[in-house]
């Protein structure tokens, strides 16, 4: 996100900020978090066995 952005969205009372901050993780939990997210990337993208 821009700075310009943020500071508008800051000046109308929202709290800007990464998801590990939000939810009070720890390293290793968004370790985790991030982990999740490239494996369910890369299942999305191979291909399907199904058929």
């Amino acid at each position: 996100m821009d700075q310009a952005k943020k500071e508008r969205l800051q000046k109308k009372g929202w709290a800007v900020g990464d998801v590990d901050e939000f939810l009070d993780l720890n390293p290793a939990e968004m370790a985790i978090v991030k982990m999740e997210i490239a494996l369910g990337t890369a299942i999305k993208a191979s291909p399907s066995k199904a058929g």
